[in-house]
């Protein structure tokens, strides 16, 4: 049996989570029949169908799922090497992997433009996803530090809360309804809230149980900017974390001036405690602080 390669298994890992050899050839600088040859190579190989096509997208075997999580688990260790030389040798420097909630994509371009000036040697890699999907990132330990408003229960991590997360009301610019009010008094108004899960959901639905208020009409809608456009077009009033506003055009909307209003949680950063540790990690969790303190400070 020929050898696998370190370059077979990456390849082979970028054509599953990019979905296609298109979007992989173009991810990793190759020609598509090199990448195709590679994939047969890699099957060739193991004797066995890795991926099948099912009207366009590709699916993985039995088989390819086995390859997969392999690939995966190489190129985390070839990657916490790296790192581990690197933290050895004294220096800031390799891969560093951040996974945040959807409206904690509004902080990152401000914590990481002062981080990659001062670390140039650090590759910073971010995902973006909704409460759910980094979660199930953390169980699985994919990235080395995660930014949530909501912590996961029944897991070993280290937390750090850096920075506040308001939440406050807002409404269409030609809203008319109550305002210098308690929240008590737009029952009758049409809510835009975030899933179930969300921190904004479940912060704003303990405070209503905690104060008796029953909303008459609720729309779920599973992203902050489609919330923002409906509240725009005048189809409710919602609530928002105040760095979803900030990112809006404030002609657009109008904040409300609510009793208790803005609620007041934090922003955490989380690192699980049984995945290898790096020089990276501790530089990043204190830029964390720092801009966590300016940013709390202008609030």
């Amino acid at each position: 049996m020929n050898n696998v390669t370190f370059r077979l298994l990456e390849v082979f890992k970028c054509v599953v989570e990019s979905g296609s050899i298109t979007a992989a050839s173009t991810a990793l600088s190759l020609s598509q029949p090199t990448v195709s040859l590679q994939l047969k190579k890699l099957s060739e190989i193991y004797g066995i169908t890795l991926l099948e096509t099912h009207h366009g997208s590709i699916a993985l075997t039995d088989a390819g799922r086995a390859v997969y999580q392999c690939a995966t688990s190489v190129m985390e260790s070839q990657r916490s090497l790296q790192n581990h030389i690197h933290a050895l040798k004294g220096q800031k420097a390799g891969t560093f992997k951040v996974a945040v909630v959807s409206t904690a994509k509004y902080l990152v371009p401000q914590i990481l433009k002062t981080f990659c000036k001062e670390y140039p040697d650090v590759y910073v890699q971010v995902k973006v996803g909704n409460s759910s999907q980094v979660e199930a990132r953390m169980r699985e330990q994919q990235d080395d530090l995660y930014i949530v408003a909501n912590v996961p229960e029944n897991l070993e991590v280290d937390v750090t809360p850096f920075m506040q997360n308001r939440l406050k009301v807002v409404a269409p610019l030609e809203y008319s309804g109550p305002n210098h009010c308690h929240l008590s008094a737009l029952a009758e108004q049409t809510f835009l809230l975030r899933e179930e899960g969300s921190n904004t959901f479940t912060t704003f639905n303990r405070y209503c149980e905690q104060n008796n208020i029953l909303l008459k009409d609720v729309l779920v809608i599973e992203s902050n900017e489609a919330i923002q456009l409906a509240v725009h077009s005048g189809i409710g009033i919602s609530v928002l974390s105040e760095h979803t506003i900030v990112q809006t055009d404030k002609h657009r909307v109008q904040e409300l001036n609510i009793i208790d209003f803005p609620l007041v949680s934090h922003w955490h950063a989380v690192s699980v405690m049984s995945r290898p540790s790096n020089g990276v990690l501790t530089a990043f969790k204190s830029h964390l602080q720092i801009v966590g303190q300016q940013q709390n400070v202008h609030i």
